[in-house]
């Protein structure tokens, strides 16, 4: 009806949609552009376009993939963006090579793709600087016990001596033993057993519930009798380090290290703001690539990846119309 004719105005009697817009990727773009100049992969996309021996690959949108990847040309700024955006970015976390693969080959494929990748992380200047080298313990190490279910076992340890951030200098890092799927908390310097047993209780009681052994070494948080009767009120059993024998408890330690690794390299210049940062390297770990699992923790906890932040593809969902 006309608008002096239609009194009763409401939503269900004007329309609700004006114009359809959505922003494009500049990214999809160049490299649409790119596939086009490169011939052979326009002769690819000839084949797949009349059918011919081309199964692994299809064509949306003028893009060429291969089992549902991006396939990028040899375009050397193309690659060096990606390189860039999945390995120096907060979501790439400056990891190492096997990680970066991962991450990069979950949504691209090229040609000599892991050789591009490992000259790229190897000649990381930040990583050079941030990083430390490893080497294998001396000696017969023994794993603990390889739990059952998924948080039935946690690891805890804490970070300490951390510039002051925002208030908090100490990260409480709560770690599942069997996917490897961690937390971390900030806390307040001087932290206590009251206080840690209340992020425990907010941060991962509320999520996955009361584990049935936590493994941590001989702070005094965990050695207080606050700690102790907490926990054994709960039925859950206190399995502690032996004192300086901090390999009891490696996986919560090769942990603390991979994140002080992340801090260090994203506040090189200003170090006071870790405690921004603290959300997007707990997003980062449990997605990141574990050759020991051969997943993401993310996968080993929920049974699929988690959505990721840094996502290209070929748009193929249908545009409503705006006459519906």
């Amino acid at each position: 009806k006309p608008g002096k004719d239609n009194i009763p105005a409401d939503a269900l009697s004007r329309m609700y949609l004006l114009a359809w817009s959505e922003p494009k990727s500049k990214f999809l773009q160049e490299l649409q552009a790119a596939v086009h100049q490169d011939a052979e992969l326009q002769q690819i996309i000839t084949g797949c376009q009349h059918k011919e021996e081309y199964k692994l690959y299809s064509v949306k949108e003028g893009l060429l993939l291969w089992k549902d990847k991006l396939v990028v040309p040899n375009n050397t700024d193309i690659i060096k963006q990606i390189l860039t955006e999945f390995h120096t970015s907060h979501i790439g976390g400056h990891a190492g090579i096997t990680r970066t693969i991962a991450r990069i080959q979950a949504q691209f494929h090229w040609k000599n793709m892991r050789q591009d990748i490992k000259e790229y992380v190897q000649h990381c200047v930040v990583c050079q600087q941030a990083k430390v080298s490893n080497s294998v313990p001396a000696g017969l190490l023994q794993p603990l016990p390889i739990p059952n279910q998924v948080w039935d076992d946690v690891a805890m340890d804490f970070i300490t001596g951390l510039p002051n951030s925002f208030g908090y200098s100490v990260i409480m890092v709560v770690i599942d033993r069997l996917t490897k799927y961690s937390h971390f908390v900030a806390q307040k310097t001087e932290y206590t057993s009251k206080s840690v047993a209340e992020a425990f209780m907010c941060h991962i009681v509320k999520l996955h519930g009361i584990p049935k052994s936590i493994v941590s070494d001989r702070d005094k948080v965990f050695t207080s009798s606050f700690w102790q009767n907490l926990f054994k009120l709960q039925g859950t059993s206190l399995a502690m380090s032996t004192a300086y024998h901090p390999q009891t408890d490696g996986q919560s330690e090769a942990l603390n290290k991979c994140l002080e690794m992340y801090l260090r390299c994203f506040t090189f210049q200003n170090p006071k703001e870790w405690y921004k940062l603290l959300p997007m390297a707990e997003y980062w770990y449990n997605t990141a690539h574990h050759t020991s699992a051969g997943m993401t923790p993310s996968k080993a906890l929920y049974g699929r990846e988690a959505p990721t932040l840094i996502r290209y593809g070929a748009n193929t969902e249908v545009t409503p119309s705006v006459k519906e």
